[in-house]
Order: structure tokens, then C-alpha cells, then sequence
């Protein structure tokens, strides 16, 4: 009758876990509201009635929604919308919410700054973001609040950073709070971690790297340096308690006139060490660290990889027994063919180290070809490495627009990915500065090592639903099942001369461990 009962006591609470577990199943799927699914359903409808007339139909039903396409989903989600208005008499406001999305449900706003109280601008600062096409320049223009974000590699929550020392336009926006703050994915248990970062995202990456187990995040903020005074450093910060650890104690004094923060894009290398670049910006070559996680460790110089073809690699991260992972290397003595006179006016190219081998993966000699992402790995998915460039090698990209490309990690099977349609725009400066000619931004693109979808933001129009601003976009790593996951209006002017700017980047994404 005893072991009855234990049998008894077991299968009721395995059956009450199974119960809760379903609850909570049941919950967040009610929890997700998709409009996009709905308007997707609803559109199809209207399709004919058979043939290639509703395969054509029902195909461009697809492509209009901000639904992904079978294949891509998406996970976690987290961006900026910036709204900016600026009246007929030169009044200007700026509202700014930081929203979540996972999957195909709604997005959910988690916080909102705003909207400021309307004040003249003289300078246009409203109009000109616009014309820039462009959410990140709200960050890089110091218009912003938000700062910066990450998600964590399951998708489950969301590290962003909050403040208003940064902003200094009239009409900034007032948020509720100043802080670093932790929310779940579904919008729930807001917690504040602790207060901002003193430095600028303007001058460092608005993607925070998290550590694979997903409990910390790699950022950058002032500290005490070996000289007695604070310089910027990297910190890792524990999601669950909040506490703060400085990694690097070094005694540079950002140069912030040249935009050289002093440290750049930290990442996580693995669970226990983290890297990270410093030098200055405009010198041809700049430093490699990596650091333990303990924060006892001095870091490491790692020094550059010269081949023996000449480049100059910007870093060495594989001596840490790290996956392959693609770098951009330089060619200082070799002048671009496509220079627009900004900046250095060498090569740059892509490289994949592998613990110490180098493999040179493409000979584009342009100013602009890129790794890709932020951080020390690049972008690679599977057995492809995914890269920007402006380049033409197959005739399918006379505007120079900036693409994404990918080659396999053996140097073969080059493919151009995306085929965004140049706008008639000037050329700008490729993928390096894109800002008013269409492209992908720099360093947005992210790989969900766990679902296969690329995303990347961009201001062409692909698909005829952006015709003048910026989206986030996913797809395949093949460049099929391109969808424009954003709808922000961009830059719009009403009659009376009123302007309309909303832009919905920059963002974080789950890209999942590395």
C-alpha cells in the first residue's frame, strides 16, 4: 500500500508538471498576438482562384509581410523606434521606444522616453536624420537614450542601457529611468542592474556581447586605470545580481574628438575570456586583447598576422582554441580602386583564421569589404562565411550598393546573398560610411547560429514597402526568403511642411553560442 502510494504520489506530480508546463505553454501562445499572421492569412484569401495566377499572388502576399518566411523564423528581437517630428515653424520632438519581438507575435513595447516637449532647432537636426536614412545616427549623433542592448543566447531576456548624459539636443526625450535594466522576453519582470555606462555608444557598439551561458555581458564604462584616473575599460556585468567586474585596468585617455573610444567591441571568445581591440582611429593597424573573465588576469597583447602576401590581419583571436572565425585584414601599401577620398585609402579584405592559419578569402582591392557583425568573429553560418562588400564581381551590383556576400570557409563558392536595388542615389562611401545612398549598415548583420536566419538592417527597398528609410530585414543564409520585419514610416512631409521621421534600428538579436 506504501509503494502504492509513492507510485501514487510520482504520477501526480509528473501529471502536475505536465499540466503547469502546458499552462505556461497555453499562456505565452496567448500571450502572442500576431497581427501580421492575421493581415497574411487575409490577403491570401483574396488570391484566385488556381494556376500560376495564385502561386504568383499568394507569393507576393508573402513577400509584403512582416511575417518570416518558413525557414527563417526569428527568436528574440530587441530595437530601438525613433520618432522625430519637426513642425512647420521648426519645432522639433523626439519620442523614442525600445520594443521586443519574438517570432511572428506583435512586438511589445518595454520602454518608452517621451515624447519631448517641442522646441525650435535651428540646426534640422530632425529633417537631416532623416535624409540620412539611418536609425543608428539617433545614436551616433548623441540624439538617443537608449544606448545600447543585448540579448541573451536563448532568447529569454533582454540587458539594455538607458540614459540622457549623451543627448544634447533640445529636444530630448525623458525616459523613465536611467539605468541598465534586465526584462524577459515577453516583457515581464523588469529590473533595473545597476546604473549606465559612461561612455558613449556613439563611440562604441550598441550590441552588447553575452556570454555563451548567457549570464553576463561584456560592455564598455569608465574605471580607475594603472595612471590613477578613468579611462574606458571593459566590465562584465552578472545578469542575476547585478554586480560589475573591471577586466582591463589600461591608461589610455579616449580620444573622443577622433571618435576613438579607446576600447572597441568587446566579445566573448568563450565562457572565460573575452577580447577586444584598442589603437586609434586612422592608424592603419589596431591591437588585439583578450582578458580573462576573473578579473585578475592582465590582458593579453595579441600581435598582428602578417601572410605572406603582405596584409596586416587587425587581429589574432584564434590562440584561444575558438572556432574558425573571419577578420579583416589590410594591404597598407596597396591603394583601393573604389576610394571616395574618407579615410585610409587602403585595402581591406577578409581573412578566416583557424587557430594559426590564414586564409586570404577575397581579392575585391576595395576600401570597404568587411567581416561583418560586431565583435572578433565575424559572421559565419554552418560552412559559410558571410561578408559586406560593395563590390561587382558577377555583374549583379552595378550601383556599388553595400551587399552581403558569402564564400565557404575553404575559399571557394563565392555567392552574392542580397541583391538590394540601388536607388539612383549617390554611391556614398560603400559599407563603410552608406549614409544617404541605400545599403546595408555596417556591422548590423547577425547569424542565428540556431535557426539559420541572417537579419541585417538596410534602407533600399527590396520588396516595395520601404520607400524611404531604414528596416531590419531576415532570410535564409542563401538569400532566399527575404522579409522586411520592421514597417516604420521613415521620412514622410505633410503639406504644411511638417516632417515625419521614424526609424526602428539599431537592434540586438539572439544569435544563439557561438
Amino acid at each position: 500500500m506504501q509503494f502504492l502510494s509513492r507510485r501514487l504520489a510520482r504520477f501526480l506530480v509528473a501529471t502536475l508538471g505536465l499540466s503547469l508546463a502546458a499552462t505556461r505553454g497555453s499562456a505565452w501562445a496567448a500571450a502572442c498576438h500576431s497581427t501580421c499572421t492575421t493581415q497574411l492569412a487575409e490577403c491570401k484569401r483574396t488570391c484566385p482562384g488556381g494556376g500560376q495566377a495564385r502561386r504568383d499572388c499568394r507569393e507576393a502576399c508573402a513577400e509584403r509581410s512582416t511575417c518570416t518566411a518558413p525557414g527563417a523564423r526569428i527568436r528574440t528581437l530587441a530595437y530601438v523606434v525613433s520618432e522625430c517630428t519637426a513642425d512647420a515653424q521648426g519645432r522639433s520632438s523626439l519620442k523614442q521606444t525600445l520594443l521586443i519581438r519574438r517570432g511572428n507575435c506583435d512586438p511589445l513595447p518595454v520602454m518608452e522616453a517621451g515624447p519631448s516637449t517641442p522646441v525650435l532647432d535651428p540646426s534640422g537636426l530632425c529633417r537631416s536624420l532623416g535624409l540620412r536614412r539611418n536609425g543608428v545616427d539617433f545614436v551616433a549623433l548623441n540624439a538617443s537614450v537608449f544606448q545600447a542592448a543585448a540579448v541573451v543566447p536563448d532568447g529569454s531576456g533582454v540587458v539594455f542601457d538607458v540614459t540622457k548624459q549623451f543627448s544634447n539636443t533640445a529636444f530630448r526625450p525623458e525616459p523613465p529611468k536611467e539605468g541598465i535594466f534586465f526584462v524577459r522576453a515577453d516583457g515581464s519582470g523588469l529590473r533595473e542592474l545597476g546604473p549606465p555606462s559612461r561612455v558613449s555608444s556613439s563611440v562604441g557598439q550598441f550590441r552588447w556581447p553575452a556570454s555563451p551561458d548567457g549570464r553576463s555581458i561584456a560592455f564598455i564604462d569608465l574605471g580607475p586605470s594603472t595612471a590613477g584616473y578613468d579611462a574606458p575599460q571593459v566590465f562584465l556585468l552578472d545578469i542575476r545580481s547585478g554586480r560589475r567586474r573591471q577586466l582591463t585596468h589600461q591608461s589610455r585617455v579616449a580620444m573622443l574628438e577622433n571618435n576613438d573610444p579607446g576600447i572597441w567591441l568587446p566579445s566573448f571568445l568563450d565562457s572565460r575570456t573575452v577580447g577586444f581591440y584598442a589603437g586609434t582611429t586612422g592608424s592603419p593597424t589596431f591591437t588585439a586583447f583578450q582578458v580573462k573573465t576573473d578579473g585578475q588576469s592582465e590582458p593579453t597583447e595579441l600581435p598582428p598576422i602578417t601572410p605572406a602576401s603582405g596584409a596586416h590581419i587587425v587581429s589574432a583571436f584564434g590562440d584561444t582554441g575558438a572556432h574558425p572565425h573571419s577578420v579583416g585584414g589590410i594591404y597598407p601599401d596597396r591603394p583601393a580602386e573604389n576610394y571616395h577620398g574618407a579615410g585610409p585609402p587602403f585595402v581591406r579584405e577578409v581573412f578566416l583564421l583557424d587557430r594559426h592559419d590564414v586564409l586570404q578569402l577575397t581579392a575585391f582591392n576595395r576600401d570597404d569589404t568587411s567581416p561583418g557583425g560586431e565583435g572578433a568573429r565575424g559572421v559565419i553560418i554552418g560552412d559559410r562565411v558571410l561578408f559586406e562588400a560593395s563590390a561587382n564581381p558577377f555583374g549583379e551590383n552595378p550601383g556599388q550598393v553595400c551587399q552581403l556576400f558569402s564564400i565557404s570557409t575553404g575559399g571557394d563558392g563565392l555567392r552574392q546573398v542580397t541583391r538590394l536595388p540601388w536607388d539612383g542615389e549617390p554611391y556614398g562611401i560603400g559599407c563603410i560610411f552608406r549614409s544617404p545612398s541605400c545599403g546595408i549598415w555596417p556591422l548590423s548583420t547577425a547569424a542565428d547560429q540556431v535557426s539559420g536566419t541572417v537579419l541585417f538592417s538596410a534602407s533600399c527597398d527590396p520588396l516595395g514597402a520601404n520607400p524611404f528609410g531604414e528596416q531590419i530585414f531576415a532570410m535564409r543564409p542563401d538569400g532566399s526568403g527575404l522579409r522586411q520585419l520592421t514597417n516604420a514610416r521613415g521620412m514622410t512631409t505633410d503639406a504644411d511642411g511638417t516632417v515625419h521621421v521614424e526609424m526602428p534600428t539599431p537592434f540586438a538579436y539572439s544569435v544563439g553560442p557561438p
